[in-house]
C-alpha cells in the first residue's frame, strides 16, 4: 500500500502516493490559508468557494454557524462571540476571500474586511467586479 498511487494531483499534475507528497507540495513548504468572510445567507457559496479553493491546495477556514441560511436566531451575546472567533479566523489566515454574491456585503463582513485590511491581509472576492 505505501507505493499504491491515488491519482495526479491538480496543480503539479505528478502522481499523488499513499505515503509520497507531489512536487508541489515538496517545494512548496506550506498551502496558503485562506478565510471566507460575507453573509451567512450565502451557504450554498460558501460550500461551492470552499471546496474550490482548498482543491487548489489552500487551507480554507469557513464559518461555523449558517444562521441566516438556517434561520438559526441568535442573540446578540451569540452573534458577538461569533464575531470574534471570525475575527480569530482572519488572524490564523493568510488572505481572506469574500463571499459578496451579487455584490451584497453586509456590515459585518465590512467589519471584517476592514479589520483584514488592517492587519495586512490580503482581500479577494467572489465577484470582483463589485468588490469594495
Amino acid at each position: 500500500m505505501e507505493n499504491q498511487r491515488f491519482g495526479a494531483c491538480l496543480t503539479c499534475s505528478e502522481a499523488i502516493h499513499y505515503k509520497y507528497p507531489c512536487k508541489c507540495r515538496r517545494e512548496n513548504k506550506k498551502p496558503k490559508v485562506i478565510t471566507l468572510c460575507g453573509s451567512t445567507r450565502f451557504k450554498k457559496e460558501f460550500e461551492a468557494a470552499n471546496k474550490d479553493l482548498t482543491m487548489q491546495g489552500n487551507v480554507v477556514i469557513s464559518v461555523g454557524v449558517f444562521g441566516h441560511s438556517e434561520g438559526i436566531q441568535l442573540t446578540d451575546q451569540e452573534k458577538q462571540m461569533l464575531d470574534n472567533i471570525h475575527f480569530s479566523k482572519i488572524d490564523l489566515a493568510d488572505e481572506i476571500y469574500v463571499i459578496n454574491v451579487g455584490g451584497y456585503v453586509g456590515s459585518s463582513t465590512r467589519n471584517e474586511i476592514e479589520y483584514a485590511k488592517k492587519t495586512d491581509k490580503p482581500v479577494r472576492y467572489l465577484d470582483e467586479q463589485t468588490a469594495i
